[in-house]
This record gives C-alpha cells, structure tokens and sequence, in this order.
C-alpha cells in the first residue's frame, strides 16, 4: 500500500509547490497555508531545470472563501447583473430586451394579432391608424376600395396595399355606366312600331308556313232557321234513332273574317222523310 505524504507550503506567496527543485509523489496532497487551498500531484516528479515542477501538475481544490471569491469575479466578469452589463440589441449574436411596452420588438418576434377592419373616409384617416398592425385592413368609403397594410409603418401610403376585387359585377351595359335606362335603338333591338307591324305580317313564315295556314279553315254549322243541332256522344245512338243519309251538307267560305271561316249547312233530305206533299200508298199525304 502506497504511503500517503502530506506537505505542506509554509514559504512566501500562494499556490503549490512550482520551480526547479523539489519532489512529489503521484496522489500526494500539498496544503497551501498562505492561499488555503488543496493540491493533489497528479504523478511522481522530481523538478529540474529542464522539467520544473508547474500549476499544471496539480489538481486544484479551493476553500470556501476562495470559491465564493472565484464565483464572484466569473459573475462580474460576465456582467451578469442586468440588462445594461450584457451586449444587447436586435441583430446576430446580441441579446433583444424587453421595450417599455412590456413585448420584445416586432423585429424580433412578429407581431401576431387577428386582423383588424377600420372603416376610414379618406387617405389621410387611414394614414392616421396608429393602432393598425400589419394584416390588418382599412375600408375606404371615399373611393369604395379597401386596403391591407403590409409592412410596419401606418402613417406610410406605401405600406398599404390596395386589395383587388374580382370583376364579379357589370361594370357598363352597351356601353353605358351608372343607372343604365336602354331603349330597343341602344341594342339594336325593333321598335314597338316595328314588333306590331311585324306581328300583322307574315314575312316572318316561310312560304310552307304561309300555305298551311290558307288552307286552314274555321267551320261553323249552320242547321235551319233556328241554327241549332243536337248532338250525340254515341256512334249508337246514330245508328238506332237517324236516318243514314237523311242529311244534306252545304258548306261556303266566308272570307270577311281574317282566318277565313267555313260555314256548314245541314239539312234534311226530302226524300228521306214524309212532307205535305209526299205519295202514300197511291195518296197524297
């Protein structure tokens, strides 16, 4: 088992034993009585000229009151104190601070707000939007457009961009803008003297059309003076209670109508039923 030596510096100054004389054991503590701390050498060595013995063959233990000293001047060494002893600032490598307001710069963290709409009545309203923040929009009723702001800077008209609306209105009728009032002469269309004429007329029917309708026909019967006729819904009926062939059918066009109307006259043939004058059986009747 190794021996465990123990030295101690009694001599002027602080630290452990250095220089070009002297010897220690690898594990052997040195106690400095001046500084007060602890060395351990950390091999054997014996110094020399060529080798001395240096700090660096050592391991350091301080005592508390060096600790607390050494803590001390690290802490004022960093300027760990406040705000005003570190390198602050927006750009790379500096630390950002709180503003007055209680936020970091916008530079550093974008403002994140939901966007706001004010509704303004000028250029010079919107360019006076001191609460407005990028994204938010300004509706401008003096020119029925409305603006977005696009970068920090309200009050600069550079900053605000016009928002495009899709062309999902008339924008003119022939021409025409505002409270648009047309007649049949602004498109082209006929007039109501033209439509009339035209409605009297049959240049609008092709020659086809034109014969269909010369040789269609409105027909009325007519039957004896009184002009009425009865009428039957069953072939039946005819058959059982008339005389087939007892009729007579006159037809004449009367053309004082503008369709032409065909007037049917029924009458009873003579020679189907007894008149006055009629022969029976060798009589008269």
């Amino acid at each position: 088992m190794a021996t465990i030596q123990l030295k101690r510096k009694t001599s002027s100054g602080t630290g452990p034993l250095t220089g070009t004389s002297g010897t220690v054991k690898q594990g052997e503590p040195l106690i400095d009585l001046n500084g007060g701390n602890l060395y351990i050498a950390k091999a054997d060595k014996t110094a020399s000229s060529s080798s001395p013995l240096a700090a660096s063959d050592y391991i350091e233990f301080a005592n508390k009151a060096n600790t607390e000293t050494l803590i001390n001047s690290k802490i004022s060494a960093l300027k760990l104190k406040g705000a005003s002893q570190f390198d602050v600032g927006t750009t790379a490598g500096k630390i950002p601070v709180i503003d007055s307001d209680g936020k970091l710069k916008s530079s550093i963290i974008p403002q994140i707000a939901i966007t706001d709409t004010f509704v303004v009545a000028s250029q010079a309203a919107m360019l006076a939007l001191s609460t407005a923040q990028v994204g938010d929009v300004a509706v401008r009723t003096d020119v029925n457009k409305s603006f977005i702001l696009k970068a920090d800077g309200y009050s600069t008209l550079a900053n605000w961009q016009e928002l495009l609306t899709p062309t999902d209105k008339v924008q003119s009728v022939n021409g025409k803008t505002g409270a648009v009032t047309i007649g049949c002469s602004d498109i082209g269309a006929a007039t109501t003297t033209q439509l009339s004429n035209h409605a009297s007329s049959d240049i609008h029917l092709t020659t086809t059309q034109k014969t269909k309708i010369a040789d269609s026909k409105n027909y009325l019967i007519i039957s004896g003076a009184s002009q009425t006729v009865a009428t039957s819904t069953s072939s039946t009926d005819i058959t059982n209670n008339c005389i087939i062939g007892g009729l007579k059918l006159y037809t004449k066009i009367d053309t004082s109508y503008i369709q032409p109307v065909v007037n049917a006259y029924l009458g009873i043939d003579k020679t189907k039923v007894l008149t006055p004058s009629s022969t029976i059986d060798g009589g008269t009747y």
